[in-house]
């Protein structure tokens, strides 16, 4: 046989070989250096944590801190950075009125503790998400996080009138609460 068409036929079948290493398969979860992406944890994209973003109150590496604790302080939704990851506070009432939003990849831990603070509703995409709606109709919206790789809620009565929407089979929602269980409702 021709050595040129032994090459390409080597290449060919090197092509189709999936050399994805289970060892880095997103279930149970990530490294916080990683994100999920497809299934398995890939490094996250590089965040200048010498440069806070605008809409942070703070941030602490690349970590964005949002806090709202007034009426209307963040009324627009409240969108996490693209890369970051996110703990946003609305404590005050109606602080969040818009909603809080986090972006594809995006990982968020989000407290709506005053009355109506996020009665726009949470809404996450593919990242990680842990709402806590704790005050009276501050989850009103509900909380969206079916596009979610993990994702846990915790509704007070009367919080989450919107309802939730969790990841995965009906297992992972559990009396109206979102509950990552590993295998199951994780992903990420």
């Amino acid at each position: 046989m021709n050595r040129a068409l032994v090459t390409i036929a080597l290449a060919l079948a090197a092509c189709s070989i999936d050399s994805r290493s289970g060892e880095f398969a997103c279930d149970p979860g990530c490294p916080s250096d990683r994100t999920c992406v497809d299934g398995l944890c890939v490094v996250r994209p590089a965040v200048d944590a010498g440069s806070c973003p605008s809409r942070c109150s703070s941030c602490t590496g690349t970590t964005c801190e949002i806090r709202c604790e007034s009426s209307g302080s963040c009324g627009a939704p409240v969108v996490c950075p693209d890369g970051w990851t996110c703990d946003v506070t609305c404590s005050g009432n109606g602080s969040c009125s818009g909603g809080v939003r986090c972006d594809p990849d995006d990982e968020c831990t989000i407290r709506c503790e005053g009355t109506n603070a996020c009665a726009g509703g949470i809404e996450c995409d593919t990242g990680r998400c842990d709402a806590t709606c704790s005050g009276t109709g501050s989850c009103a919206g509900g909380v969206d996080c079916e596009a979610s790789c993990q994702c846990d809620t915790d509704c007070a009565n009367g919080a989450c009138q919107g309802g939730t929407m969790c990841p995965g089979p009906a297992q992972c929602d559990q009396g109206g609460e979102c509950i990552s269980q590993s295998g199951v409702c994780r992903s990420c």
